[in-house]
């Protein structure tokens, strides 16, 4: 495994920076608009797995929570997960002031490590991580971890970028990809938009 980051490093580096940029994550107006669009495409695209009255959603690496909100409306409850502290104060503000209750959207600040008692043992419907695969410094490890957390046929939606556009420029027709793991046995990759 030469050349690999340790994770631990990698994960401390992106949390001060997340921390030092959360108070101004949500005032990017691209980044308003790209959750929006997210959320939409993942209503559209997967509308059976999300239902008002049951579906438990987690947001991972769910930072200021901007698909959080997005898809909040269309779940039971909202888990978010991140690292940074900055970035979990605010989405928990946020939520307060659009006064949603904690059971219904809040989010936590651990490093999930997919060992048994983790957030309590909660197990979800479907864990949607927007954005944020391009900073872990292993996919397949962070994958393995959060696919823990999924009930029996849950579903895992990634949405990141194609390909490495650095400090958030997003490439002109704003194409995204969602991944979406059901079950473990059989994966999809849909251009959504």
């Amino acid at each position: 495994h030469h050349g690999h980051e340790h994770p631990h490093e990698f994960a401390s580096a992106n949390r001060d920076h997340f921390n030092e940029t959360a108070h101004e994550y949500d005032d990017r107006p691209h980044a308003l608009e790209l959750a929006r669009r997210l959320g939409q495409a993942i209503r559209k695209t997967y509308p059976s797995l999300l239902d008002e009255d049951s579906t438990a959603m987690m947001d991972f690496a769910c930072g200021t929570g901007l698909i959080s909100r997005e898809l909040c409306p269309y779940v039971r409850s909202i888990v978010g997960v991140d690292i940074s502290p900055g970035m979990v104060e605010q989405f928990n503000l946020r939520a307060s002031n659009q006064g949603l209750a904690p059971g219904e959207m809040q989010a936590v600040c651990v490093e999930l490590k997919g060992s048994t008692n983790e957030l309590n043992g909660q197990k979800f419907d479907v864990i949607v991580c927007a954005l944020a695969y391009h900073h872990f410094s292993s996919i397949e490890d962070t994958t393995r971890i959060i696919s823990t957390f999924l009930k029996p046929g849950g579903s895992l939606l990634v949405a990141d970028i194609m390909k490495s556009t650095l400090h958030g420029e997003i490439f002109p027709d704003g194409g995204h990809i969602v991944a979406h793991q059901h079950g473990f046995d059989e994966e999809e990759l849909r251009r959504v938009f």
